[in-house]
């Protein structure tokens, strides 16, 4: 029966592995965003649901698969080629992007008031999003 299911894998190699430092980086951000996220929640006394943290493994499900494709369509392009590590790299600085955005508007949301929000999150916010959200604060 083990003859059955013995196969010869020395044909499958993976030759090409993302960035382990942007890699870490993104599941960083990630556990960031989701304390960031949470912290949001607790001081708008908005309750905590299931539904909140199924978006967060829907969120890292769609990471993980996003990367194993990645790695997969590199593997099966010649590794000489220079723009194999750009492109895997390019998907993980974008996810990086996504959740610092994500960070930054939890931050904002958390305390829009104090100088450190309007003179260094807000703009930072701004800038990450190209302007494009209109934020509001309280008026004091």
């Amino acid at each position: 029966m083990k003859t059955l299911f013995a196969a010869d894998w020395s044909a499958f190699s993976i030759s090409f592995y993302p960035s382990y430092n942007l890699l870490a980086w993104v599941f960083i951000a990630m556990v960031l965003d989701l304390v960031t996220g949470i912290i949001k929640a607790v001081i708008h006394r908005n309750a905590r649901t299931s539904s909140g943290y199924r978006k967060t493994a829907r969120k890292l499900t769609q990471y993980i698969g996003s990367i194993m494709v990645s790695v997969i369509l590199m593997n099966t392009f010649q590794q000489e080629h220079p723009v194999v590590q750009y492109v895997n790299d390019g998907l993980l600085i974008l996810l990086i992007y996504i959740e610092t955005t994500s960070i930054f508007g939890n931050l904002y949301a958390i305390d829009n008031t104090s100088m450190f929000a309007r003179y260094f999150i807000a703009p930072v916010l701004r800038l990450l999003t190209l302007y494009m959200r209109k934020l509001h604060r309280e008026q004091p």
